[in-house]
């Protein structure tokens, strides 16, 4: 009798011990995004869109979330490496699509941006053609923000206005 109560009570103990634990495992949440991205109303096919973390854990910045768009404009993150989604919250976003050699325009500030893709003469550009408005190219001048909740979040959808370049 005495064994019988013994093992309900640390049955019991290691139940609630599990419980309470898992419940303050911020770990095992996450967010997946999906949207559509188009420029003045028009699906933008091999567009660039990164999820930018707004916060730091720990004094370090956090990992950036990207993807590409397909004919459709449509993006998709799911998963990153071998988690189910990315960390819920506030995101700044940058989104561009560049023709030519040159870095991503997401690593670039605004002025580099604009030294990469002025005339060298009559060759015409040094650097990347931009296929959208560039204001939405860097973390400077996009002023593009999605707050992702935990689980999925479809429709972040994004229409750019302007002119390319």
């Amino acid at each position: 009798m005495l064994s019988r109560r013994w093992l309900i009570q640390t049955l019991g103990f290691l139940t609630l011990t599990t419980l309470v634990v898992g419940c303050g495992n911020k770990g095992g949440v996450y967010a997946t995004v999906s949207g559509v991205i188009t420029h003045n109303g028009t699906p933008v096919e091999g567009a660039q869109i990164i999820f930018h973390p707004t916060v730091e854990v720990d004094g370090k910045k956090q990992q950036s979330y990207a993807a590409l768009t397909d004919s459709s404009g449509k993006y998709v993150i799911a998963s990153v490496g071998k988690e189910p989604g990315f960390p819920p919250g506030l995101y700044k976003i940058t989104i561009a699509k560049q023709q030519g050699k040159g870095a991503a325009a997401a690593e670039l500030d605004a002025g580099q941006l604009d030294a990469m893709t002025s005339d060298t003469g009559p060759t015409g550009k040094s650097g990347p053609v931009h296929l959208l408005p560039r204001e939405y190219a860097t973390l400077g001048s996009s002023k593009l923000s999605a707050t992702l909740q935990e689980g999925k979040n479809e429709n972040v959808n994004f229409d750019l206005k302007g002119k390319a370049g």
